[in-house]
């Protein structure tokens, strides 16, 4: 068996899916994924995994995605981050936060400012919403960016399994390189607070 290329990173199974993608993609390495739920009664990616790829393509210019007909084999070549303006429809099988998660990781890379709108599901019980991306990584990015100027995360209607019908807008400038931060001090909870919307609003509490 010949030994696997130096700049293609092979894995096998459907575990760290996103982190793969991400680390592939900034790194420009290929990657290979192999037996991707193999024994499964239903083997191969999922439809939200399969929305994910999409959106991948979508952030990127020249990107090669090949996936066997099984879907048990992925083959990614990455091309170049160009970001801009860009609208997704994502799988109701998982959460907005699903993919988003992914999107904020690699908009500060990209060659122009990412302003995305994304539908499906805002809050969802295996995903991280709307409300905690926005108040909990985004003030965590602001510290990497150094400021927080074209940074938003807003949600302009709310979605719900099974229906959906959620719609966010994140918004991220670019940024050459990233502010080293030091986080050793945790501080201390200084309020409890809650957060409540009905299932049909339009405008984001």
């Amino acid at each position: 068996m010949a030994a696997p290329s130096k700049t293609t990173a092979c894995y096998e199974g459907a575990n760290f899916l996103r982190q793969r993608l991400v680390l592939s993609t900034l790194s420009g390495k290929q990657l290979k994924i192999r037996n991707i739920r193999h024994r499964d009664n239903e083997p191969g990616l999922r439809d939200y995994e399969a929305g994910l790829l999409r959106l991948l393509d979508k952030l990127t210019n020249g990107s090669i995605i090949e996936v066997n007909e099984s879907g048990t084999s992925l083959h990614y070549v990455p091309g170049m981050l160009i970001g801009g303006k860009l609208e997704h429809d994502c799988s109701l099988q998982r959460g907005i936060g699903y993919f988003l998660e992914l999107l904020i990781s690699l908009a500060p890379f990209c060659k122009h400012p990412v302003n995305a709108v994304l539908r499906g599901v805002t809050n969802d019980p295996v995903d991280p919403s709307v409300d905690c991306l926005r108040h909990g990584c985004l003030p965590v990015l602001k510290r990497f960016l150094g400021d927080d100027e074209g940074l938003e995360l807003k949600a302009l209607k709310r979605g719900l399994k099974p229906s959906g019908g959620g719609e966010v807008v994140f918004r991220c400038p670019i940024k050459m390189k990233l502010r080293p931060i030091h986080l050793l001090d945790s501080g201390k909870v200084k309020r409890v607070r809650g957060l409540a919307y009905p299932f049909d609003g339009v405008g984001s509490p």
